[in-house]
This record gives C-alpha cells, structure tokens and sequence, in this order.
C-alpha cells in the first residue's frame, strides 16, 4: 500500500486519468480553436502530467474530502506545482518552452497563472468529489488479473511511444535551437556591419576636421606677418625703420612661404588621410562584402529550415514534430524564447492563398 492504495489501483489511475486529462485538453481545443488536435505530449491519447497530478492530488488530499476549502485550496497548489515543475523540467531538457502564460495576469515564469490554478482548484474538488469515487468503483469491478494483463500491454504501448517522442522532441528542439542560433548570427552580423559603416564615416570626419586645422594655422601666421608688418611702417618713419621694414618685409615673405609650405603640408596631410581613409574604405567595404554574403546565407538557409517546420506543420498533424508543433501552439525555444507565431501565421496565408487560387 502507498498512501493508502494499491499499487495495481496506482498504475491504473495513472493511465486512465493521463486518459481524461489528454481528453480534457483535446475538448478545450476544440472550444476555444474550433479544431480536432491532439494536444498531448505523447503520440497517444494521454498526458502524462494529468495523471502524475491526481495521483499526486489522491494521495495527499484525500483525507481532506469533507472539508471543501481545504480540497480547493490543495487543488490550486498541488497541480500547480506539478505543472511548474513539468514546464521547467521540459525547458530545461528540450529548451523548450511547451506552453506559455506569459501573457496572462499573475504568470510565475510563464509557466503558470493564476487563473489556470484556480480553474485547478475548482477541477481538483470536481475530480475528487464526483468523478474519483466512480473511477474507483469501475477499476475495482475488473480481476485484477485480467487488469495488470490490460495494464501491461498499455504500459508497454505507453513506453514505446515515450521513446518515439524523446527522440522526436530532442530533434524538434535541436531544429529550433539551430534557428535561434541562425537568428543570433544574423543579428549579430548586422551589428557589426553597422559598426563598420559608423566608424568610417567617423574616419573620414576626423581626417577632415584635421586638414582644417591646418588650413587655419596657416592662415593664422599670415596675419601675425601682416600685423608685425604694419605695426614697424607706423613706428618708423627714419632710413632705421626703412630698414627695419625692409626686415619686417622679408620676414612676411618668409612667413607667407612658411605658411604657403604649412597649407601645403596640410593639403598633402589630407591628400595622404584621404588616401588611407580610402584604403580603410575599401577594406571594409571588403569586408561588407564578405557579411552581407554571410547574412544572406544565414537567412537562406533559415528560410529553408522554416520551409521544412512549415511542412511538417502541414503534412504532421498526427506524429512527428509536426504533430508536437500543432499541440503546443504557443511552444517557444531558447533565450530568446523564440515564437512559431510567424511561422504559423506565413503557413496560415500560404493556405490562404492555395484555397483562393
């Protein structure tokens, strides 16, 4: 005995609430997306999280029968941390995001909300008061021989399933993890083109601004020679000024070629800054070259793996990963938790189109 049942009634509880829990999501498909999907993990008509979660439920809260408060409140907490600690043990194995709250009030990690614990609740007194005591009444009806032979066999089915799913799943994930990465490069790319162009830009600006500064230097001493020049024509007036002028006329002249060689020096600076800021330019226009061929690459081949993910989506409604991509229409991957939205929104007009062709 484990918490008060057998080990036969836990073996078949499992299996036939893992039943009803996968008939459960099924018929809320239905209602709120008007079509027929399989939305369980597994490619048979099970959940296995239903069914970990009465049984979790049976054992600890059947003692609380009478009290329904209580029942309530131990059907919020109890599924809801199975559901926490499922949704993060599949993240962290596949990098999977299988179902998401995040867009809902009251989310912890998107893994649950508060109005799917509450609905918990209210199921969890349901089950427990109504639906279990029948449960029970029809498990205790078969021979127990007759029923681990019947379990046996759906054990079996159930295991080879599990193992069929793993590997579809793990496939499933590496697709996605290969698109995240893809998507990664792209944008990484991009940073780095743009990088590229702003700093030669930057470059060629700086280099400019230098060869005006020189430009203006030279001008400068121009006007120091005129000035020193006037200034000794106004102050002597003897053939010891003319002299002295005759001095301050040379030395303009030295300074008006002095400032002649500056100007050209700076042009010649500017010339050769040019000339590297070009050179730079064509390395890294070179080098734009070499990461646009890159991110058109990328994007090709993100395309094409799309293409596969949108084929699978159109042609796997019942096995494989497009049966898992129909189940969990909100499945996110990775850090950036990347959406299949897009994804199924570009197979949603590609259908459209057909049917209106």
């Amino acid at each position: 005995m484990i918490f008060g049942f057998t080990l036969y009634q836990i073996a078949a509880y499992f299996l036939i609430y893992s039943f009803l829990g996968w008939g459960l999501e099924v018929a809320y498909a239905a209602v709120t997306t008007g079509k027929l999907v399989n939305r369980g993990f597994l490619n048979g008509p099970v959940c296995p999280i239903y069914g970990f979660g009465m049984l979790t439920m049976l054992f600890f809260l059947t003692p609380l029968l009478n009290n329904n408060i209580l029942l309530f409140i131990g059907g919020v907490i109890i599924p809801s941390a199975i559901e926490l600690a499922g949704g993060w043990l599949l993240y962290k194995i596949y990098h999977t995001r299988w179902w998401d709250y995040t867009d809902r009030p009251f989310n912890l990690g998107g893994y649950i909300c508060l109005e799917f614990s509450l609905y918990w609740g209210l199921g969890a007194v349901f089950m427990m008061k109504l639906v279990h005591p029948t449960i029970a009444a029809l498990v205790g009806m078969v021979p127990t021989t007759a029923g681990w032979i019947i379990l046996a066999l759906l054990y079996i089915l159930y295991g080879v399933d599990l193992v069929v799913t793993t590997i579809t799943a793990t496939g499933l994930a590496e697709e996605l993890e290969a698109l995240e990465r893809i998507a990664d490069g792209i944008h990484d790319i991009s940073d780095v083109m743009t990088d590229l162009i702003g700093s030669t830009a930057l470059d060629a600006d700086q280099k400019l601004d230098e060869s005006r500064l020189q430009i203006k230097l030279a001008q400068a001493e121009l006007r120091t020679a005129g000035e020193k020049l006037s200034a000794k024509e106004i102050r002597r007036t003897s053939r010891a000024a003319r002299d002295k002028a005759d001095e301050a006329i040379e030395a303009a002249r030295r300074a008006g070629e002095l400032a002649r060689l500056n100007a050209m020096e700076a042009a010649e600076a500017a010339r050769l800054a040019a000339a590297g800021t070009m050179e730079r330019a064509t390395d890294r226009a070179a080098e734009l070259l070499q990461l646009e061929d890159l991110r058109a690459e990328l994007e090709a081949r993100s395309e094409e793996m799309q293409a596969q993910m949108r084929a699978q989506m159109q042609h796997g409604s019942f096995f494989g990963a497009g049966r898992l991509l129909h189940a969990f229409p909100r499945m996110r991957h990775g850090r950036r938790h990347l959406s299949l939205d897009a994804l199924r929104e570009r197979l949603r007009r590609k259908d459209d189109d057909e049917s209106q062709s």
